[in-house]
């Protein structure tokens, strides 16, 4: 019989595969705005812009935004924790970050009828190790490249594969914190880390990009990205 956690996880690799192979919705930002307006929204101008901006990448998840912003519109909650939802995807894309667990995440959350201001908190914590876990493979001469561009080295990684990176990596620290975790146990991370990586070779990831994470990340590395998250 599968464990709950792994049909959790293979329905989330499922919302993850989709994007990576390109099954990508292309949406008018009318529509967007429209749902938006059923919140209604306090700065619709904003997350409107990041949305754009966001349009620009090929792995952009469309249809899974759309249809995360209606869930909330329906939501018997006050206007603005649905907007403190949106505003941190907001962010994400403004600073050019994979949303796809994001939205996976608030999607699970609404299914479970978890609290607004909780799925919040969760999301600004993933919002954190995302930013962290792309900052630390800047600093490991980890780089993206625009989808398409020839690969010339190893580390140059284009942008659909280098954000499945993000997400996988920030992902597994942020399943082990809220396992309950400690930041400090670097080797326990680096092992989830490794497994969930090396489980996803030849599925989402190519085996040369998680051979070049595995020989360049640490465990301190991992520790030092799941203390910025719980500080």
């Amino acid at each position: 019989m599968i464990s709950r956690t792994a049909f959790r996880f293979w329905m989330m690799l499922l919302l993850l595969v989709l994007p990576a192979l390109g099954v990508i919705a292309q949406i008018p930002l009318t529509d967007y705005e429209h749902v938006l307006s059923s919140i209604p929204v306090s700065n619709p101008g904003y997350i409107l812009s990041t949305i754009e901006m966001g349009m620009a990448q090929e792995d952009f998840p469309a249809e899974p935004l759309l249809r995360l912003i209606d869930r909330l519109a329906t939501q018997a909650a006050q206007a603005f924790e649905k907007e403190a939802i949106l505003i941190i995807l907001a962010h994400a894309m403004e600073d050019g970050l994979p949303i796809e667990g994001l939205i996976n995440r608030a999607s699970e959350g609404l299914a479970r009828s978890v609290p607004l201001q909780q799925i919040e908190a969760g999301l600004a914590q993933r919002l954190v190790l995302l930013r962290e876990t792309r900052d630390l493979l800047y600093a490991k001469g980890i780089f993206s490249v625009p989808a398409g561009a020839p690969q010339t080295m190893t580390n140059a990684i284009p942008m659909p594969r280098f954000n499945q990176l993000l997400i996988h990596i920030s992902g597994a620290v942020g399943e082990f914190l809220e396992g309950g975790g400690s930041p400090f146990e670097g080797h326990l991370l680096f092992q989830e880390m490794s497994n969930r990586l090396t489980m996803l070779q030849g599925v989402t990831l190519l085996a040369e990009d998680v051979e070049l994470i595995l020989d360049r990340i640490e465990a301190t590395d991992l520790t030092q990205v799941a203390l910025a998250a719980v500080s």
